[in-house]
């Protein structure tokens, strides 16, 4: 196995590592891109996880945002804490001799050595790249241009192979859509539109959430769904207002979408934030996690518990 390890705090600019994950996923495929909220399965040891992936892939991308150097707990740093787990995947990837990049994100600045446990200090050596916001294509883009020549050549996208790489794109699409609608071979059409209307069903409707925030404000959100092949489409509230949803996407009894909002400081020009939702269907509800990323704030990802409205 080969591929890109990221490193991320949860409590600082989490939707800005799930962002850049669906980028380079887009590039290298999702199967060479990890990242421990999304990869680590029920029941798998965190630690043992974490270290199996970092000894497999060739390239760790280190999420450095505003606040990754000062979060706390309990009044201690996290980092000086020896059993931090950003610290251990750090310690980890420096240890191996592989390469490590720092991704500033939010405005952020590289620590200063002297600012980071000894075990973690030659990671303020290494040369580090900055994402934002407003030039977030481009430099995604030029970040990936420097991934490539660390990947052994069966990891990188192979220009004269953009045909075949489409190609099965286009498989997997259609198997997807297939998937999801049921119409597998040997299924009857008659089957085919019962499976498809039962995931729809499942789907599709309002549905309201009770919605504790990191900064303690509580909301009723709502989020009115529905489901056109494959594709989840609707509106889902956040602080209350009404947001389109994008990029929506079922697979099996998981969705995922993006709503975007502006955050505004004084008189000062706002800046965009992306909501990232993921949600899976259990007994009848929306299990949901959110992460937000991109404005003047760090947030922690946000769970919660999504119903149907009443009479939907």
């Amino acid at each position: 196995m080969s591929g890109v390890f990221i490193s991320y705090r949860r409590d600082d600019q989490a939707g800005f590592a799930g962002r850049l994950a669906d980028a380079l996923a887009s590039t290298f495929g999702a199967d060479n891109v990890f990242r421990d909220i999304e990869d680590i399965h029920p029941g798998e040891d965190f630690v043992v996880a974490i270290e199996k992936q970092l000894a497999a892939v060739d390239v760790m991308l280190v999420v450095i945002g505003p606040a990754w150097l000062t979060v706390s707990r309990n009044g201690i740093r996290r980092l000086d804490e020896p059993d931090d787990f950003v610290r251990r995947e750090i310690e980890a990837g420096l240890r191996s001799g592989k390469a490590v990049l720092p991704v500033l994100v939010g405005g952020a600045t590289m620590p200063a050595e002297n600012d980071l446990p000894r075990s973690i200090a030659a990671l303020a050596r290494r040369q580090s790249f900055i994402l934002s916001d407003v030039g977030w294509t481009s430099e995604v883009s030029r970040l990936v241009g420097v991934i490539k020549p660390l990947l052994p050549a069966s990891s990188r996208p192979a220009r004269r192979s953009r045909l075949l790489w489409g190609l099965a794109a286009l498989a997997a699409s259609v198997w997807l859509v297939v998937g999801l609608t049921g119409n597998w071979p040997g299924r009857s059409s008659e089957q085919a539109k019962q499976v498809s209307a039962e995931l729809t069903q499942s789907i599709s409707g309002r549905w309201v959430a009770n919605v504790k925030y990191d900064w303690g404000a509580e909301h009723a959100e709502r989020f009115d769904l529905r489901l056109d092949n494959g594709e989840v489409q609707g509106t889902a509230s956040y602080l209350r207002v009404a947001r389109s949803v994008e990029q929506g996407i079922l697979k099996g009894e998981q969705i995922s979408f993006v709503t975007r909002s502006q955050e505004v400081v004084g008189d000062g020009p706002g800046r965009e934030v992306m909501h990232r939702y993921r949600a899976t269907l259990k007994a009848g509800e929306l299990h949901f996690v959110l992460e937000s990323g991109g404005g003047f704030s760090t947030h922690p990802p946000v769970e919660f518990v999504a119903r149907r409205e009443a009479g939907r």
